[in-house]
C-alpha cells in the first residue's frame, strides 16, 4: 500500500529520531539523524506536507557522517501521540528502505489508541509491545539478560533442531537445574519471542467511533496547519477510509471527497 509518508524516501536514505526538542499536540519539534539521498539537501524535506526544517545543527565533513537537524513535524499520528498525555517516541524511532520503526512508551491503554491508529493509517507489518529498557549500558530485546543466556544454551546444544533429538534431561543436568524448572524457563522464554515476533496487538478492533474520532482530528489539524489540500494527505484520508472498510466497519463515504 502507498502511504503518506512514501515521498520522504525519495529525498532520504534514512532517518532516525534522536530526542523531542518541544512538544505539544500542535507543535512537535524533534532533532533527527538524517542521510540524504544524492542530489537532496535538508530543505527538501519542507517538500514533505508533515515536516519543516527549522535548524541545521551538524552538516556532515565525509560521506559517513549523517547531518543533524531540528524540524517540526505534524503528523496526525504523531499528533495524536502527543495528545495522549501517556505515549512518547522512544529514541531510534527510523525511516529506511526497510520501512518504518515505530517505538512507543506509556501505559497500556493509551498504547493501544495509539496502535489503532497507526493500524487504520498504514495497516503495519507487525505491532508488538514490549518492556521498554533505555540503558545504554544493556542489550535491548524482548528477553531479559538470563533468559537470553539460557535461551542461547539451548540453542547451541541443538534443542531447536529437531534432528538432534536434545533431551531436556540432559541440559537440566548440564546447567544443574530440575528438569521441570529448566522445562519451564524454555516455556516463558518461547512465549515471549512469539510474542513480540507475531504482535502483542495484532487483534486490535477499531469502533466506528474511534475511527470517527481519529479522522476529525487528522482533518482539524490539517485545516489549522493549511496541509488539507496536499495530495498526501489526502492519501492518507483515502487508506484510513480503506483500511476501516477493510476491518469491515463502514466509515463516513465523503472521506473519499476530501
Amino acid at each position: 500500500m502507498e502511504t503518506d509518508i512514501a515521498p520522504l524516501l525519495d529525498i532520504v536514505s534514512n532517518l532516525v529520531f534522536l530526542a523531542y526538542i518541544k512538544r505539544t499536540p500542535r507543535d512537535v519539534r524533534i532533532l533527527i539523524k538524517v542521510n540524504f539521498k544524492s542530489g537532496m539537501s535538508p530543505e527538501d524535506l519542507n517538500s514533505i506536507y508533515f515536516l519543516q526544517l527549522l535548524d541545521v545543527h551538524y552538516t556532515p565533513e565525509s560521506e559517513d557522517e549523517s547531518y543533524v537537524l531540528n524540524v517540526r513535524l505534524s503528523h496526525p499520528l504523531s499528533n495524536f501521540n502527543a495528545r495522549t498525555g501517556g505515549t512518547t517516541a522512544a529514541p531510534g524511532c527510523r525511516l529506511d528502505g526497510e520501512g518504518m520503526t515505530y517505538i512507543l512508551q506509556g501505559g497500556n491503554i493509551r498504547l493501544r489508541l495509539v496502535a489503532a491508529m497507526a493500524r487504520i493509517m498504514a495497516k503495519p507489518d507487525r505491532i508488538s509491545a514490549r518492556n521498554l529498557d533505555l540503558s545504554v549500558s544493556q542489550e535491548k530485546g524482548p528477553l531479559n539478560p538470563k533468559q537470553l543466556k539460557l535461551a542461547k544454551f539451548a540453542y547451541d546444544k541443538g534443542w531447536y533442531d529437531i534432528k538432534k533429538k536434545v533431551r531436556i534431561s540432559e541440559m537440566a543436568e548440564e546447567l544443574k537445574l530440575a528438569r521441570a524448572t529448566l522445562a519451564e524457563h524454555l516455556s516463558r522464554i518461547e512465549s515471549v519471542v512469539m510474542d513480540d515476533m507475531m504482535g502483542s496487538y495484532t487483534n486490535i478492533r477499531i469502533t466506528k467511533d474511534e475511527y470517527e474520532m481519529f479522522k476529525d482530528m487528522a482533518v482539524s489539524d490539517s485545516e489549522n496547519l493549511g496541509f488539507d489540500n496536499d495530495e498526501n494527505f489526502k492519501l492518507l484520508l483515502i487508506n484510513m477510509h480503506s483500511n476501516m472498510h477493510d476491518e469491515g466497519v463502514p466509515g463516513d463515504e465523503e472521506i473519499e471527497d476530501q
